[in-house]
């Protein structure tokens, strides 16, 4: 039971580390000036929205990573 816990810690982590990588990987597109706001179709505000949405499911995954750790730990297999 303990080796199943310890399969599903490292493919969560694992699984982070990629969302993670494509939250980081690239280089940002040039940041256009708007007078009012900027709209929803432009390069950089897309590459940032993404890396945000990126980052936060890497951050899920890691805490269920953690989560499980301690599950585990807890119960002590």
């Amino acid at each position: 039971m303990g080796r199943i816990f310890d399969l599903v810690v490292a493919a969560l982590a694992l699984a982070a580390a990629v969302f993670w990588f494509l939250s980081a990987y690239g280089e940002l597109p040039h940041m256009g000036s708007y007078w009012d706001s900027t709209p929803v179709s432009d390069p950089f505000y897309k590459a940032v929205k993404f890396s945000a949405t990126m980052n936060k499911w890497a951050s899920v995954l890691s805490g269920l990573s953690a989560l499980v750790m301690a599950i585990k730990l807890f119960l002590g297999f």
